[in-house]
């Protein structure tokens, strides 16, 4: 029982990464398109850049809790 427990632990840990990230995506996406808006194209262009870093983040982020999630889910209880 304590390897399912350590297991959903962590993903639970995994879970918060993924909101953590998935806020600060939207962010700075509002923030760029009002940048966008204001015709401040260098700032824009920056934070599309950092965008598309938080997005591979994001991803690398899901394939681990989808791969912990099937892990947690063939833990056999004891």
């Amino acid at each position: 029982m304590n390897a399912f427990k350590e297991k959903v632990y962590q993903q639970i840990e995994t879970a918060e990464e993924l909101l953590h990230l998935y806020a600060e995506l939207e962010k700075k996406k509002k923030m760029r398109d009002f940048l966008m808006t204001m015709e401040i194209h260098d700032s824009a262009e920056q934070l599309h850049v950092q965008l598309q870093d938080l997005d591979r983040k994001l991803k690398a982020v899901q394939e681990m809790f989808d791969q912990q999630m099937n892990e947690v889910v063939n833990t056999p209880s004891e």
